[in-house]
């Protein structure tokens, strides 16, 4: 089936999808250059299944697409695609992330779509990020309730996970910084010292955008915090300022 993922989304008619317009255009930009590939996808929050029908109409190519819910309804869900698999139980669970690592590692797109509690959102975050594939997608949908007070958020409170999420765009930048500050001190709101993530540590977070309701997270094609590259001069002509004159950079190494 052909069709922008927006155009997939409203002439869907099968089991109900309920997504924000807004999610429909960045999916479309995010989806569209993995849309022949075949891939591994894992979407947290079912709800009424429709979401997963959209996802294998658009991605033909697809190899497996795994929901996980907590309510035990979703386990009637049927479905005609055979590539669509849904887990009933706690996506933090022991149980059910050995089922969905056994059936879909590694993963190429990961959507949190869940409970979008603060506390569950960081469990997931830190429990699957390493399980996507180099170069794979993070996405965290309905993250304005990062914000809200009552799931566990607040624009303020330092231990929601938009704060870690923030704090995760100076690990991106971390080689800049590196000689002042350790990256356990930095998120030692999150991690005890002996605890840091080792997807962190490593430098596999390569890049972070942050949307209305929506936060994207890309993976690194390979573990490093040497992101920058070299510096790249071209050109013969310096009438102004010498090349190693018009910029000073006090970047450290890592």
């Amino acid at each position: 089936m052909t069709g922008t993922y927006a155009e997939l989304h409203h002439a869907h008619q099968g089991k109900s999808s309920d997504k924000w317009e807004s999610y429909l255009q960045t999916y479309e930009r995010l989806f569209a250059p993995i849309r022949d590939v075949r891939i591994n996808i894992v979407e947290i929050g079912v709800q009424n299944g429709g979401s997963l029908e959209v996802l294998g109409k658009y991605f033909r190519s697809a190899a497996n697409i795994i929901g996980c819910d907590i309510n035990p309804l979703c386990a009637n869900l049927k479905y005609d695609d055979a590539r669509i698999t849904v887990l009933v139980g706690n996506a933090n669970s022991q149980d059910v992330y050995t089922r969905i690592a056994v059936k879909a590692k590694p993963i190429d797109l990961f959507i949190d779509d869940g409970s979008h509690t603060s506390s569950d959102v960081l469990a997931a975050f830190v429990n699957y990020f390493p399980l996507i594939t180099p170069g794979g997608l993070y996405i965290v949908e309905d993250s304005h309730a990062l914000y809200w007070e009552n799931w566990g958020g607040g624009v303020l409170r330092e231990s929601s996970a938009q704060q870690l999420f923030k704090l995760l765009t100076d690990v991106v930048n971390y080689e800049h910084w590196s000689g002042d500050l350790s990256l356990n001190i930095l998120l030692s709101g999150f991690f005890r010292k002996d605890a840091l993530p080792a997807f962190i540590a490593e430098g596999w977070v390569d890049s972070l955008e942050f949307l209305n309701s929506m936060i994207v997270v890309r993976k690194a094609k390979q573990a490093t915090h040497a992101k920058l590259g070299a510096r790249a001069v071209v050109g013969m002509e310096f009438s102004v300022e010498r090349a190693n004159e018009c910029f000073k950079t006090e970047a450290v190494k890592v």
